[in-house]
């Protein structure tokens, strides 16, 4: 059992996962200054995009289609919201809810295994280690991260895993170690998406994968409740698909493969609905229409309200790298 806790001035980043809401009123929330720029791609043809009940705006980035809430959260209006969140989390889940989780992990590894062989894995926003556990049993060398330190000690000495914590970009991990990185429903909380993809890119293997797991903002039950806010026919709950609660940045599979593969080297694998994500999915029963709804909103992404991803790193990036070693 190992804990590695590292961080800049002991300033841990509210950068995680989680689906419990808190009661905190969004009068009170700190926001940082509106962003100027795209913060994935970073064009500045951004534009406005909607409002939520609660007076959260959200922007629209029209060069790479990825959306955002602007202003966005403090860092300090994080730290308080996720304080104590996996111990929420198991509180307001049922039994039954946190097995469907464990299925879906298990689902989204055994998808990840058909495209590469069971080595090292990184697990992103591991929050109580259910990832972690599913992972060892399927054959993976599993370590992890997530914010409090609290919780990767206890995850830690549970699973007897790796388990980092405070601030992820003072790590200083070595470079192309992990087979996998495995970022299921964290894409979509932290306030500085580019850089994890950025540090993602450099921690993974040549021919390693990653998999994100995200809601779909583009599925049709959220443009269907999009259509309805702005025409003022959804006024005390406008805009509660976008979770801004906790929620900062909001994906389609096909804007997300685009401007991974574009603007951050990435090769796209593959991209699907994913009906077992998430707690508030049903196990699947296994039963024939069961198992032919689930194909046909893993086939049609935009069926399902979250979607699954896997991009690899490209081979020849090492070459790159060693071209450009040579070169300076």
């Amino acid at each position: 059992m190992i804990v590695v806790v590292r961080s800049a001035n002991n300033q841990l980043f509210a950068e995680r996962k989680a689906t419990k809401r808190t009661t905190m009123n969004i009068q009170s929330a700190d926001f940082d200054v509106p962003h100027m720029q795209c913060p994935m791609c970073l064009s500045p043809r951004i534009a406005d995009y909607d409002q939520d009940f609660r007076g959260c705006f959200i922007a629209r980035c029209t060069a790479c289609g990825v959306k955002f809430m602007n202003p966005p959260y403090s860092d300090a209006h994080l730290e308080h919201y996720y304080a104590n969140y996996v111990n929420q989390f198991q509180a307001n889940h049922a039994d039954q809810q946190l097995q469907r989780r464990q299925r879906s992990k298990e689902a989204d590894l055994r998808w990840v295994g058909e495209h590469v062989e069971p080595g090292r894995l990184l697990a992103i926003g591991c929050g109580d280690g259910t990832e972690i556990r599913v992972a060892q049993e399927l054959g993976w060398q599993a370590e992890g991260y997530d914010v409090d330190e609290a919780t990767t000690r206890r995850v830690a000495e549970e699973t007897g895993a790796t388990i980092y914590s405070g601030d992820f970009f003072w790590l200083n991990l070595p470079d192309d170690t992990y087979n996998c990185v495995f970022m299921d429903q964290v894409l979509e909380h932290p306030k500085n998406p580019r850089d994890y993809l950025l540090e993602v890119h450099r921690l993974l293997a040549p021919g390693g994968v990653l998999m994100i797991g995200c809601p779909n903002i583009m599925s049709i039950s959220s443009m269907l409740k999009t259509a309805l806010g702005k025409a003022g026919l959804k006024r005390k709950r406008r805009g509660r698909h976008y979770d801004t609660f906790h929620h900062l940045f909001y994906y389609s599979p096909r804007a997300l493969a685009r401007l991974m593969r574009q603007h951050f080297n990435y090769e796209i694998i593959a991209y699907e609905g994913a009906p077992l994500g998430g707690v508030k999915n049903r196990i699947e029963s296994g039963g024939l229409i069961d198992r032919m709804s689930i194909a046909l909103r893993r086939k049609l992404p935009w069926l399902e309200g979250t979607f699954r991803l896997l991009a690899r790193k490209p081979i020849n990036s090492a070459i790159k790298k060693s071209q450009d070693r040579k070169a300076a």
